[in-house]
């Protein structure tokens, strides 16, 4: 008996050793699995949205055009969140990493079950439309998403919630490129395109490579135009238009590298934004214009007021209030002839700061105005809470307004609207009699446009004003 109780307990023993090793051996297992799944999520999924990374994207893509799926037309689209630097920079990445998720969140919302997102970059995502119809399907999609961020995005925050700029760029397979790398550099170019061109939506074509190329070109040689002395003023009279006299000038930069070539504002000053550079010679145009309302007071002219332009970026930093106090200071001049004019998307990202900085320097005694009105997405509440003395209404209400009704109407809505506010109206962009004309029934302030005077340098805006 005692012989087969010590043997039952060698037997148990032994099982338990058994199954032991077995569990250590599942343990193994599971854990390896773990460990590959971190591996495979790590290699081909992004972390913060798990959406798929640019690995991912490849493989999708090289199935999708390989082989008897390569006959299918494929759609591109590379989604850029133009102001993510600036969102991330004033509020801090936690707010950025939710801007992202919640973009992510919008973007599979619009799409169907048989496409694809991936974030392939900081601030970048592609999305894989297969199946695709035609150009036009393509384009509407892109048009999805653009509707989808006209409105705020909020987030966890206590913040208000913010607008998010994008761009989209589009390549299509198989006319764009029948090789992945070759079809993902494209949408990049369009991307890129789409960004800093004067359309937010771009399909690709193969000028693209050559625009880029003067565009780095343009870069390189910005960085020493200050130095050189290769930018200078232009002035556009602004025209009373009750009593058909000048009241003010909107200072413009032109940048001649050399004697013979001029680059488009268009071209030059978007750059001047990514870079930084817009710091330096935003106060360069400053100062000249003091130096030209000065001037023009000596050679007899009674106190003329002079518009300038102010990008986001200038009012975005730290100390640009002081600056322009300073320079108000140093010239000695009435700030009541300047006026600072803003675009829309001024107010697209961290609009309390924006507002407070335009606040700060309205109390210094300068005029503010909003550029272009009507081309940007505002809402209502924010523009009242503005501090604006002027708004100018956008060029593109008044292009072929004596042909459409529609617009003749929402151009007497924005004046009335203007009304409301307090604020004087000055119509840009007017270059036709027949324009002229029509305004007269309206209650606007002043006329801006070739029909008076194209921009002139300021011994012709002499002239001008003379006349």
């Amino acid at each position: 008996m005692e012989y087969y109780e010590r043997n039952d307990l060698r037997t148990n023993a032994n099982r338990q050793y058994v199954l032991q090793i077995i569990a250590n051996m599942l343990g193994d297992i599971k854990k390896k699995i773990d460990y590959e799944n971190r591996v495979h999520r790590y290699a081909f999924y992004d972390t913060k949205t798990a959406l798929a990374n640019r690995n991912l994207l490849n493989y999708e893509l090289e199935r999708l055009t390989e082989g008897e799926a390569g006959s299918t037309r494929i759609a591109l689209l590379n989604v850029e969140l133009i102001n993510f630097r600036t969102i991330n920079n004033t509020y801090g990445h936690n707010v950025g990493d939710q801007i992202i998720v919640k973009v992510a969140e919008i973007l599979e919302k619009l799409v169907e079950d048989k496409d694809m997102i991936a974030r392939s970059g900081t601030s970048q995502f592609i999305l894989v439309i297969p199946n695709l119809r035609d150009r036009e399907h393509a384009l509407t999609y892109a048009n999805e998403i653009m509707e989808a961020f006209s409105r705020p995005v909020a987030t966890h925050q206590d913040i208000e919630a913010l607008f998010i700029d994008i761009s989209i760029g589009i390549a299509l397979y198989p006319e764009d490129g029948r090789k992945v790398d070759l079809l993902l550099r494209n949408v990049d170019l369009a991307g890129y395109n789409a960004r800093f061109g004067n359309n937010r939506i771009t399909f690709f074509s193969e000028q693209m490579q050559e625009y880029i190329s003067d565009n780095t070109t343009l870069t390189n040689r910005l960085f020493d135009a200050l130095k050189r002395k290769e930018f200078f003023l232009e002035f556009q009279p602004q025209v009373n238009f009750a009593i058909e006299q000048v009241a003010g000038a909107e200072a413009l930069l032109r940048w001649a590298p050399t004697a013979n070539e001029r680059i488009s504002p268009g071209q030059f000053i978007p750059i001047l934004e990514q870079t930084g550079l817009i710091h330096d010679v935003g106060l360069w145009v400053l100062e000249k214009t003091l130096e030209t309302h000065l001037d023009f007071i000596k050679k007899g002219f009674p106190p003329l007021r002079f518009s300038i332009n102010i990008s986001i970026i200038q009012l975005q930093r730290d100390g640009f209030v002081d600056s322009v106090a300073k320079l108000l200071q140093d010239y000695g001049v009435d700030p009541q002839y300047f006026e600072l004019e803003v675009t829309e998307s001024a107010f697209s990202v961290d609009p309390l700061r924006t507002v407070t900085t335009l606040r700060q320097l309205k109390e210094l005694g300068v005029k503010i105005a909003i550029d272009d009105f009507g081309k940007g997405y505002s809402s209502l509440q924010r523009l009242y809470l503005l501090p604006i003395d002027r708004i100018k209404i956008d060029k593109s209400f008044v292009d072929d307004i004596e042909h459409d009704d529609r617009k003749a109407n929402m151009l007497g809505m924005i004046i009335l609207f203007s009304r409301l506010l307090k604020a004087q109206v000055t119509v840009e962009g007017v270059e036709t009699k027949q324009q002229i004309d029509l305004l007269k029934n309206y209650n606007c302030d002043e006329i801006q446009g070739f029909y008076y005077s194209r921009p002139l340098a300021p011994p012709l805006l002499e002239e001008f004003l003379t006349k």
